[in-house]
């Protein structure tokens, strides 16, 4: 039996590829200063090339629950990068629909 690796799924949208690593560190930054010990898997889901910057944090039901540190990530975020969109979304793996915060 393979274990799943849980983690926080943070899917980047930038302009440029600079930009996409840029906001990656910040986001890798605030988790380690808020002591978050779940990987934070950067990623990009785009094909093309958005003119706004967002990141979304897709974030595991089982961890969500657990963990008081994980609701401040998306805010600390924010904090450091105010003109971009920031949003946080909430799924289980068991069941496939998913509440956006």
């Amino acid at each position: 039996m393979v274990e799943r690796l849980i983690a926080i799924r943070c899917e980047i949208l930038a302009p440029d590829d600079q930009k996409l690593v840029d906001l990656g560190k910040i986001a890798k930054a605030c988790a380690i200063d808020l002591g978050i010990n779940v990987p934070l898997v950067i990623g990009s889901p785009q094909t093309s090339r958005e003119t706004e910057s967002a990141i979304l944090l897709k974030i595991p039901k089982e961890i969500a629950v657990l963990n008081d540190e994980i609701w401040r990530l998306a805010s600390r975020i924010a904090c450091f990068c105010p003109e971009i969109r920031v949003s946080t979304q909430i799924y289980s793996e068991s069941n496939p629909s998913s509440i956006q915060l």
